[in-house]
This record gives C-alpha cells, sequence and structure tokens, in this order.
C-alpha cells in the first residue's frame, strides 16, 4: 500500500503519516524503488493514532501506549492505564476551568470598576480570593510560615 493510499484509506494527509513516522508513532515502513511500502494494518495502527488523539491523548502518550507496554500486555490493560491519568487530567481541567468561569461569572456581577486601572487594584487588593490556585506574595518577610 502506497503514503497516498493508506492516507485515503485513514483519512489522513500523506504528510500527517510521516509526521507520525517521525514521532515514532508508526515504523518506518518498506521501501519500493524508494518509495513508502505500508501493510494493510497501517491503516489500523492510523485509527488507533486518530483514536487516541481525539480523545487528548499527547503524542508522547500515544507512542506509550503503542510501544511502551511489554509484548503481552493487553490492548484493555494498556487503555485502562493510561485512561485513569487522562481521566485525572481532564477533571482537574474540569474543575480549573468551572473555577475559571465563576470567576467571571462573579466579575459580571460584581465589577463596579470605571477603569482597567480600578480593577487592577481590585485584583491586587483581593489575589487570594480571586485567582483560584494561584499562592500569595508576601510583601513582609517576617510574615512567612517556617
Amino acid at each position: 500500500m502506497t503514503i497516498g493510499e493508506a492516507a485515503r484509506e485513514a483519512g489522513l494527509a500523506a504528510s500527517a503519516i510521516r509526521f507520525y513516522e517521525k514521532a515514532g508513532l508508526l515504523p518506518a515502513p518498506l521501501r519500493k524503488n524508494g518509495r513508502r511500502a505500508y501493510p494493510a494494518e497501517v491503516v489500523h495502527q492510523l485509527a488507533l493514532i486518530r483514536f487516541a488523539k481525539k480523545v487528548g491523548f499527547t503524542l508522547p502518550e500515544i507512542r506509550r501506549l503503542l510501544h511502551g507496554f511489554p509484548k503481552n500486555a493487553t490492548a484493555s490493560a494498556r487503555w485502562r492505564k493510561l485512561a485513569k491519568g487522562k481521566i485525572k487530567e481532564l477533571e482537574d481541567a474540569i474543575r480549573c476551568s468551572q473555577a475559571m468561569k465563576a470567576l467571571l461569572e462573579s466579575m459580571t456581577i460584581n465589577c463596579q470598576c470605571r477603569t482597567l486601572e480600578d480593577c487592577a487594584r481590585c485584583l491586587v487588593k483581593d489575589r487570594l480570593r480571586l485567582i483560584p490556585g494561584e499562592m500569595p506574595r508576601r510583601s513582609n518577610p517576617q510574615n512567612r510560615e517556617r
């Protein structure tokens, strides 16, 4: 199968397939007369890569899924292992997004500032309350926890 045929069957550009090879997701194909010659299974590998990308896996995570487990590791064990970490990451992102949404909603209801400079003063004054997840900067060294 040529790269063009593989690309058409997988619904990708040939450049994406070359990129996945370079990124270590796909093994280098055999060459016939200097051209890439893929086995038919490459379409299945590309489907896995596309699915993994669609559900949020990074290229290193996909590389681990495909090549980072013992040969006898089942597909379900691989997915389970990687999905646990990805689910935690997504839950953290959702919590952060919800906090940002709440902050923006609060600002639209409560902001009475006439200028951006007034807003900046409020942000500095209320830093702990307004910016979730950030640690306060203490100006007085005597207040530091030991």
